[in-house]
């Protein structure tokens, strides 16, 4: 079975993540309204998609597997993956 992206991600300390169309602004939103943390600390290293086997990928690499998995609906920029290219 093909790897599918499941969802935006920032890597900090831990992986957060929020369900579809959840994108990164709003994970940023969220980690600054819980957890006092802004956009700075989500930084463009930092950001990336969780897939459905729960692995963080850059968005380099979630751009292949959305392309393989046949996911991207919006014209992608490639090779950088955006949530705005899924959903």
């Amino acid at each position: 079975m093909t790897e599918r992206i499941a969802a935006a991600a920032i890597q900090y300390g831990a992986t957060i993540s929020l369900p579809p169309p959840a994108r990164h602004h709003t994970i940023i939103q969220t980690m600054d309204l819980e957890m006092g943390v802004g956009g700075a600390s989500a930084t463009p290293d930092r950001q990336g998609f969780i897939t459905d086997k729960g692995r963080f990928v850059n968005r380099v690499e979630a751009f292949y597997i959305a392309s393989q998995s046949g996911q991207i609906v919006n014209q992608a920029q490639g090779p950088q993956l955006y949530s705005e290219d899924l959903w």
